[in-house]
């Protein structure tokens, strides 16, 4: 991805980093859907394209959102994890879940993970987070 010059608004900083479509549903898929493997990340419904994925996850990693852990015997093996930076945008992911709930006629609020997002928000990042125990 193309990098603007370096600014001082942090809306403008943010989209940079996680902003583009591709890269937030890679951070939804480890974060939410918590997936590791790049065949993980290509099955996914969005169905992404393997030169957008490569770029993406390479660009994430760059940018401290994820950490690339290589496999000792070959590449499917390798794995990504998200680093606390990616963590920490967990409240994030779910502002823009609740908006495409209150918005998106389409949307199937039947997914558990939707009704936990309406009945239990604070317990379904606590789980979630649980996944991730080991990233300080």
């Amino acid at each position: 991805m193309k990098k603007r010059t370096p600014t001082v608004c942090p809306i403008v900083y943010s989209l940079d980093l996680w902003g583009d479509p591709w890269s937030l549903v890679i951070l939804r898929d480890v974060l939410i859907h918590n997936k590791r493997y790049y065949r993980e990340f290509l099955a996914s419904r969005e169905r992404i394209s393997t030169n957008i994925l490569s770029a993406r996850l390479q660009s994430l990693v760059e940018e401290g959102l994820l950490v690339k852990i290589e496999g000792e015997t070959n590449r499917a093996q390798t794995m990504y994890r998200p680093t606390q930076k990616a963590l920490d945008l967990l409240p994030v992911v779910f502002a823009i879940m609740r908006w495409g709930l209150k918005y998106n006629p389409n949307t199937d609020r039947s997914i558990p993970i939707m009704m936990e997002l309406t009945t239990d928000e604070n317990a379904l990042q606590q789980r979630l987070l649980r996944n991730f125990d080991d990233v300080k």
